[in-house]
């Protein structure tokens, strides 16, 4: 079966079910694939690896592993010498 069969019938399975919490699920499954955002290297980044990244940043915060403002400044012009 190529792709486009699979994916017809899937569609056609889709309308025939009459459960909303089944649906429901389907989405929830559909969404989780869906890039929402994109990593510093470019890296596409779905929802759980997205939420997991701004909990790896928060606890990089809580540990005190931040930067000021002007400290990056001086970083960024140390590599432009």
């Amino acid at each position: 079966m190529n792709l486009e069969t699979f994916k017809i019938d899937l569609a056609k399975q889709l309308f025939n079910i009459n459960e909303k919490s089944v649906l429901e699920q389907i989405k929830m499954i559909l969404d989780s694939k869906e890039i929402v955002a994109y990593a510093t290297d470019g890296k596409p980044l779905n929802i759980q690896e997205y939420n997991a990244a701004l909990e790896n940043a928060e606890q990089d915060i809580r540990k005190g592993k931040v930067i000021s403002s002007d400290e990056l400044k001086n970083e960024i012009k140390s590599w432009r010498k």
